[in-house]
C-alpha cells in the first residue's frame, strides 16, 4: 500500500517540460451553435433590391449630385487611401451594391479553421471539392462563451525525469529511476475544445483543452552495476559501473488546459551496446508521468 501511495505522489510531482506543435487542426462548424447562428456577408446589386429600397437610395443619391468616395490603391507595395469625386448617373446605380448579413446554411456539420477578429469568430471551411470557402462568422455576444470542438495531431518534445519500473518474475524488484532523457511524442489523435469568452470592446479570451493519445520514442542512459544486473547470467560482481544507452518506446495520453499539461506513459526501455542485456529491467515495462507548464 505504501508503494502505491508513493507512486501516486511521484506522479503528481514529476516535471514535464516540452514544446508542442499542432497539425491538421479542424474545428467542427455548425449552422446553429447554441444561441449563435453561422452568418455570411453577401453583396446585393441595386437591381436586386425591393422597390422601396431603391426609392430610398435614389432619394439619398440624386442624379447630377457630386459625392466623394474613398478608394484603396497599392503604390510601391503600400496601401494608400485615395479620395475621388464622382457624379451620380445611371452607371452609378448599375454598379451600386450593398452588404447584407444572412444565415450561412451550410447544411450540417463541416470542418474549418477559425480566427477571432473584434466581435466576430471568423470561419473558413475546408471544402471537400477544393473550392475556396467564403468567410463565414459567428457574431460574438458580450460575456457569453461559445465552444467549438476540434480534432488535430500534435508533436511534443518532452522529458520524463522519473520512471516507475514494475516488479517482475525471478525476483525482479520494482524501481524508481531518475535521469535526463529526450523524447518525441507523436499525438496521433487529439480531441478538444476552445471556449471563446467575449467582453465587449475589451478582449476575447480563448481557453483550450485537449486530450491526446499517441506514441513516444526517446533516448537516455543507464549505469549498470552489481545491484541492477544481479539477475543476469553474468552480472557485475564488483563496484564497476558501466554506462549504456537506452532507447525508449511508449504509448501515452496527455491532457492539456491552455499551458498546463498532464501526461501518463507506459513504455519499454531497450539497453544498447555490448552486454547491455544484463540490465535487470531491459525490455521490461515502466510507467512515467508528468505535470508541467508549456514554456516553448
Amino acid at each position: 500500500m505504501k508503494t502505491y501511495l508513493l507512486l501516486l505522489f511521484l506522479l503528481g510531482c514529476v516535471g514535464m517540460v516540452f514544446g508542442q506543435e499542432n497539425f491538421n487542426v479542424r474545428y467542427r462548424i455548425y449552422d446553429k451553435l447554441g444561441d449563435y447562428t453561422l452568418k455570411k456577408n453577401i453583396k446585393t446589386s441595386f437591381e436586386s433590391l425591393s422597390e422601396g429600397e431603391k426609392r430610398k437610395i435614389k432619394e439619398k443619391y440624386k442624379i447630377g449630385d457630386k459625392i466623394s468616395v474613398e478608394d484603396k490603391v497599392i503604390i510601391d507595395g503600400k496601401e494608400i487611401k485615395v479620395i475621388r469625386e464622382i457624379t451620380i448617373d445611371d452607371k452609378f446605380f448599375q454598379e451600386y451594391q450593398i452588404d447584407r448579413v444572412v444565415d450561412a446554411n451550410i447544411g450540417g456539420v463541416e470542418c474549418g479553421n477559425v480566427k477571432v477578429e473584434e466581435n466576430k469568430l471568423l470561419v473558413n471551411l475546408l471544402l471537400k471539392d477544393g473550392k475556396s470557402s467564403p468567410v463565414y462568422f459567428y457574431e460574438l455576444q458580450n460575456r457569453k462563451s461559445p465552444v467549438l470542438y476540434f480534432t488535430s495531431m500534435t508533436l511534443n518534445a518532452l522529458t520524463i525525469p522519473i520512471k516507475y519500473r514494475f516488479r517482475g518474475k525471478n525476483g525482479l524488484d520494482e524501481e524508481f529511476s531518475t535521469g535526463i532523457n529526450g523524447n518525441l511524442f507523436w499525438g496521433i489523435y487529439s480531441y478538444g475544445g476552445t471556449t471563446f469568452f467575449y467582453k465587449d470592446e475589451i478582449e476575447t479570451k480563448e481557453n483550450t483543452w485537449r486530450i491526446t493519445g499517441g506514441l513516444l520514442v526517446g533516448a537516455s542512459s543507464v549505469k549498470l552495476n552489481k545491484s541492477n544486473t544481479n539477475l543476469a547470467d553474468r552480472p557485475i560482481t564488483d563496484d564497476t559501473e558501466i554506462t549504456k544507452g537506452l532507447g525508449s518506446v511508449a504509448l501515452g495520453i496527455t491532457f492539456m488546459y491552455n499551458s498546463i499539461n498532464i501526461g501518463v506513459f507506459l513504455g519499454v526501455d531497450y539497453a544498447i551496446g555490448k552486454d547491455a542485456s544484463i540490465w535487470n529491467h531491459n525490455k521490461k515495462p515502466w510507467l512515467g508521468a508528468g505535470l508541467g507548464y508549456k514554456i516553448f
